[in-house]
């Protein structure tokens, strides 16, 4: 009886036991379902957070150069007045040919009447006198450039706003208006590139509600005022972000949003996505969790009438079975966001080397056409300079985005480190004092020299903005020699010769916690929109690419220390650039060139010419195709960008070798990767160059496929 009772009162127990197992375990499943709702909130905001900062930053370039270009045209002929009408037009055509986002620039007298126009379709005398940005000068003195509402443009009948400036007379008074006018269209190309999945858009309106554009595309919306209940603009028209959860202001189904002020313009920009896709990843953890779950709580009754003993070693095997799954899911994340980055530098660098091939092109035959030691072609060789350095972070973009292999040379490292501070100097707080200890001979490493200026720059902003108060900025640059291996922090150094750089500072330290994870990819402590955290992550993966390895010191209160090592080569070692050698020219060979870019097609065809060849250019590809099938054997070479709609180079390189099979034929493309490269190959292409190109390399690509038509 005794051991009935003690069998029964045993059942009764492993029953609590189990009943008490399986609240826990459901409310166990509860929790993490939070937790993990919480997260994936977070991590959506965040990207979208990135996003925005980056969009509303690009927006705001992009406006600030066609204000420059406007606020001068509109000094220029308030000064001089409009004078020849024709000639001030070609004028200003020729100002704006560089600016593929200004459609054109209009010119209206007091009565809003057409002035001129760039527009061909504009006709002079024609009554813009209804635009809102001529009636906005003319009822008020406005400072600055005035953004108008979107309208249908009376020409093309598509989607503009426009940008302008009061134009006065001698006597200050109002005098008319100069307006640049700019097509949506390109704006929603821009934001076309990104992907924000099924329901994700991004959307520009002015701070009075009005919309701008939104892609998806909506034209019935735009020019359209909303005015959310959630008073969302008025926080942002404040100054202020939003970032959260907001009714949709056009469906009005919630939506995970990030919004943020377009800096000195009056716009904002907003990117997010619906309740729906935000919490999708979400919906299927807690499917995958509510299941195992209900099947966990069931076996473990089960386990309990039979052992505890096994109950609890099940138990354990599948809490290190969920660690393992959320470390797996982490890797995911990572993976993903690295690839999202990855399509978004390569959109962004497409746009930027056509951009920038037109600035170096242009400024390559600037340069060759000035004076040696004059003011204007110091100028000339100081824009070449910026726009390769421009080029050269698009390179550096692509690196971190892992789609894009940069060369390594021998670099001098006191140089990058020279220049790097007196770029640094003219942003510099006056709070903060520069210290700089460099050695006055060579000290050269292995490296991109483009990569290096970053790893400075970065150390360098990082101990800047860790100093709020009065405080040093110390950057040293030293020879060292290591005898045996030197554990550091993040990494081992190898017995060798090795150049040492040193950036400490007297800020405000970090923690442990902190230093722990420093450089791992978007971890920040600043603030949402205050920073994407790539800064000492791109700073790890360039030092160690390189060969070398990181030490970091740091309490708070007392600053932090970072100490590079990168290994040291000879000094003899550092070549030179050749500038002086003159491009080989060719001796009238007719060049069959294709781009889809008008603009670069136009300083192509310059540079060719100036090289001594005699262009035919293009800008339809099938057009060209159709040209070089009616006669193969009027042409000498075939030039052709890779990205162009409707068909591709490399489509256009095939049609050209049914052509004619001995046509050489190069591409000029802006990603050469290695799977392209051998796929224009197998299509006949000779050669592939990268864009943004230089005259030199595009002469000596010529040469070589050229040879018995260039004289010296």
């Amino acid at each position: 009886m005794a051991q009935g009772l003690n069998s029964l009162t045993l059942r009764r127990l492993l029953f609590a036991l189990g009943a008490l197992i399986v609240a826990v375990n459901v409310l166990s499943a509860i929790w993490d379902l939070r937790n993990s709702r919480a997260v994936v909130e977070r991590d959506a905001l965040r990207n979208f957070s990135n996003l925005t900062s980056l969009l509303a930053d690009q927006t705001a370039r992009s406006l600030e150069s066609i204000g420059i270009l406007l606020h001068q045209a509109a000094l220029d002929i308030s000064r001089d007045g409009v004078g020849n009408p024709q000639l001030r037009a070609r004028r200003l055509a020729d100002r704006i040919s560089g600016f593929p986002r200004i459609r054109a620039l209009l010119v209206l007298d007091r009565n809003g009447h057409v002035v001129l126009s760039t527009d061909p379709g504009s006709v002079p005398g024609d009554d813009y006198s209804d635009r809102q940005y001529y009636r906005s000068h003319r009822d008020a003195i406005l400072e600055g450039a005035f953004l108008s509402d979107p309208y249908i443009g009376r020409i093309n009948y598509r989607w503009s706003f426009a940008l302008s400036e009061r134009l006065t007379d001698r006597d200050g008074a109002f005098a008319g208006v100069v307006a640049a006018v700019v097509d949506i269209e390109y704006v929603d190309r821009l934001f076309s590139t990104l992907d924000f999945g099924g329901s994700g858009f991004v959307t520009l309106l002015k701070r009075d509600g009005v919309l701008v554009t939104r892609v998806p595309k909506r034209d019935d919306l735009v020019g359209k005022r909303f005015d959310p209940a959630s008073g969302i603009l008025k926080r942002v028209a404040a100054g202020d972000r939003y970032s959260g959860w907001s009714p949709g202001a056009i469906d009005g189904k919630p939506s995970l949003v990030s919004v943020a002020p377009v800096p000195a313009w009056p716009l904002v920009i907003g990117v997010g996505s619906s309740e729906a896709v935000v919490l999708a990843p979400w919906v299927a953890e807690s499917e995958r969790v509510i299941l195992r779950t209900l099947l966990t709580s069931i076996f473990m009754v089960a386990l309990v009438l039979l052992a505890a003993r096994e109950l609890a070693r099940r138990d354990r095997a599948e809490r290190e079975a969920a660690a393992e799954r959320e470390c797996l899911q982490q890797r995911l994340r990572q993976s993903e966001k690295m690839e999202a980055i990855g399509r978004l530098a390569g959109g962004i660098a497409h746009d930027f080397n056509n951009i920038l091939g037109g600035i170096i092109g242009y400024a390559e035959m600037l340069l060759e056409d000035m004076p040696q030691g004059t003011a204007q072609e110091r100028h000339a060789h100081s824009l070449l300079v910026g726009a390769r350095r421009a080029r050269d972070l698009i390179e550096q973009i692509l690196t971190y985005s892992r789609t894009h292999k940069v060369a390594r040379r021998p670099v001098e490292m006191g140089r990058v480190v020279r220049e790097t501070l007196e770029v640094m100097k003219g942003s510099m707080p006056p709070h903060v004092t520069l210290r700089g200890d460099l050695p006055t001979g060579p000290l050269v490493t292995v490296g991109n020299a483009t990569q290096l200026h970053e790893v400075v720059m970065n150390l360098c902003t990082n101990a800047i903005q860790a100093m709020t108060s009065a405080g040093t900025l110390r950057v040293a640059l030293e020879p060292i020699e290591i005898a045996k291996d030197l554990t550091l922090t993040h990494g081992v150094v190898a017995p060798g010769r090795y150049v040492k750089l040193t950036v400490s500072d007297t800020g405000a330290g970090m923690g442990e916690d902190t230093l722990a994870r420093i450089f791992e990819p978007f971890f920040t402590t600043r603030e949402v929109g205050g920073g994407t955290g790539l800064g000492l992550a791109l700073v790890y993966r360039i030092v160690t690419d390189s060969g070398g390895a990181i030490s970091v010191a740091s309490k708070r209160g007392r600053g932090s220390t970072f100490e590079i090592y990168l290994p040291r080569v000879r000094d003899e070692e550092v070549v030179e650039p050749q500038a002086d050698d003159k491009p080989q020219r060719g001796h009238g060979e007719r060049i069959l060139l294709v781009d889809d870019d008008v603009a670069l097609l136009g300083m192509m065809s310059e540079m060719l010419e100036r090289l001594g060849y005699e262009p035919e250019p293009f800008n339809d590809p099938r057009t060209a195709v159709a040209a070089l099938q009616a006669q193969p054997e009027a042409y000498d070479l075939v030039l052709s960008d890779e990205a162009m709609p409707g068909l591709t180079g490399t489509a256009l390189a095939r049609a050209a070798r049914d052509a004619r099979r001995d046509l050489p034929v190069i591409i000029v493309t802006g990603r050469a990767e290695e799977v392209f490269t051998q796929a224009a190959r197998e299509a006949g292409v000779r050669e592939v160059l990268l864009k943004p190109l230089h005259m030199r390399d595009l002469a000596a690509a010529l040469a070589r496929q050229l040879p018995t038509g260039l004289v010296p």
